[in-house]
């Protein structure tokens, strides 16, 4: 094949690619809402299948240059499936409104870290900074993050009459309750992950900074079931005054991790299971492990469409299907509340859900297990 010919077929390849993706699907989050309070979570909004980039570095593995290693010591852990309640507590707190015509300087998603060189844990801590009579009147130094890089501004709070106090004119989120799916416990360290994706600010779409949390049994008592263009929901039950499994202390693009106690489940009935690599994971039949009803979860069918090759982690490392006719009647397919349920093949945890299309409900994504390993 001469050189021209070869330039038009990868000029083709890419139109194809280009017009394919002309049709791209809406995609979003499963995020665990239980509605205690609800709009603390978020859903964030994606579009279509994965970018042309990443396609054709998928085709063309030799043009990646930065392979991923993967791990030569097998990983054991518990194999999850069941829900859980989360709440967490920020570092810090999210901004999801300005109202001070003095914070010129600070935006929505940026976090607020201290005020005054004073820690900064709660809407109420930055009350009872301000009103500190030593500091009553004065422009006040705000330390705060913003795409991981730390700044400092100065704001003058503002009286209010009514209430009797100063207020900074600044609407903060300090803290986010949900609930989601179980991928696994560790053998070694009972650490675990559960979502497979980040829980996020429903305003502002920022990664929650989390501070501590703590993790709770959980009851599905209902479910909505997906369609096109509405995505479903699992609505599950826990109280925050009830048994603590765990605390949680970690909220990343791979989900929110922490620590099991000791006591918290009978390991000894629990599921072992070898984390497999992503280079294991293949197209063709898996299961997924979850509870749409109730606690005990149950194993579903599902199809693995296509593996995508990487070269950095992303919780969108396969486009999955579900093709059990019992979970499609149940709840339509994948629906909020399931990201995080494990995906099985072989004999081995190779994912978890992590993502669901909001055109075609029995679609989505997973991200790799592998991925989800060391936090």
């Amino acid at each position: 094949m001469n050189k021209f010919s070869l330039k038009s077929l990868l000029l083709k390849i890419v139109v194809v690619i280009i017009c394919l993706f002309s049709f791209s699907t809406s995609i979003i989050n499963p995020i665990e809402i239980n509605k205690t309070p609800a709009k603390l979570c978020s859903s964030e909004m994606a579009y279509g299948l994965p970018s042309v980039k990443n396609i054709l570095k998928s085709l063309f593995k030799k043009n990646n240059n930065k392979q991923i290693i993967e791990r030569q010591q097998p990983v054991y852990v518990y194999l999850g499936g069941l829900p859980l309640g989360f709440t967490i507590d920020c570092m810090g707190v999210v901004v999801v409104a300005v109202s001070n015509e003095s914070a010129t300087e600070i935006k929505e998603g940026d976090i607020i870290t201290k005020i005054e060189d004073e820690v900064v844990v709660s809407a109420e801590s930055i009350l009872k900074i301000i009103n500190n009579q030593e500091l009553v009147g004065k422009d006040l130094k705000i330390s705060f993050v913003r795409n991981g890089e730390e700044k400092v501004s100065y704001v003058k709070p503002q009286y209010d009459v009514s209430a009797g106090f100063y207020k900074l004119g600044i609407w903060v989120r300090d803290n986010a309750a949900g609930v989601g799916t179980l991928t696994y416990i560790r053998k070694d360290n009972l650490r675990f992950a559960a979502l497979g994706h980040p829980v996020c600010d429903i305003d502002t779409g920022t990664i929650l900074p989390t501070k501590d949390g703590g993790i709770y049994k959980c009851n599905i008592v209902a479910c909505k079931k997906g369609e096109k263009g509405n995505p479903g929901e699992l609505k599950g039950m826990f109280l925050r005054s009830g048994r603590v499994y765990g605390k949680l202390d970690t909220n990343n693009k791979f989900g929110v991790y922490g620590k099991f106690s000791d006591s918290a489940i009978d390991f000894s009935e629990m599921q072992e299971i070898e984390v497999a690599k992503p280079s294991e994971v293949k197209s063709g039949k898996a299961v997924i492990r979850c509870a749409v009803e109730g606690r005990v979860p149950k194993d579903y069918e599902i199809e693995i469409v296509k593996t995508y090759f990487q070269n950095q982690k992303d919780n969108k490392s396969m486009f999955i299907r579900v093709t059990d006719k019992e979970l499609i009647e149940k709840t339509g397919g994948i629906v909020q509340g399931m990201s995080g349920s494990p995906i099985i093949q072989n004999g081995k945890l190779v994912g978890a859900v992590t993502h669901v299309f909001v055109s075609d409900p029995t679609k989505g994504y997973g991200v790799f297990a592998d991925y989800m390993i060391d936090f």
